[in-house]
């Protein structure tokens, strides 16, 4: 089985494993391969890799100088403005969301066995009362 953090689909008939959002840390850092490849590899493999990351905030970067450039053209257009604002907030909500996956991968992959099994009946015997 695939390790990494899965969308849960309660349809009987879908592959839940096709679905993992992001792979662990572990199997990132072991890949020295160049952005590129690691950008046409995770066409083929599930999950998002290193180079995906990169190649995606690089292109953030590049759509911020663009804005720049047309905040100072248009000399502070409010629709330019708004726009900036927007793709601000879309990188810190993409980036935020990547580490939470990841860290919560991480932690999960983490903790033996035992110890998730005793939370999940901690939890339900909370729930009882």
């Amino acid at each position: 089985m695939t390790s990494g953090v899965h969308l849960w689909f309660p349809h009987p008939l879908i592959n839940h494993r096709a679905f993992i959002i992001f792979r662990p840390v572990s199997t990132m850092a072991d890949s020295n391969k160049g952005i590129l490849r690691d950008v046409i590899d995770s066409i083929f493999e599930p999950g998002v890799n290193r180079g995906v990351l990169v190649v995606m905030n690089c292109a953030f970067f590049g759509l911020f100088a663009i804005l720049v450039y047309l905040l100072v053209a248009t000399n502070f257009n409010m629709h330019v403005c708004a726009l900036s604002v927007l793709s601000a907030l879309l990188f810190v909500a993409i980036n935020w969301f990547i580490k939470e996956a990841l860290s919560a991968a991480n932690s999960a992959s983490a903790q033996p066995p035992s110890q998730t099994k005793h939370r999940q009946s901690s939890a339900v015997k909370k729930k009882k009362l």
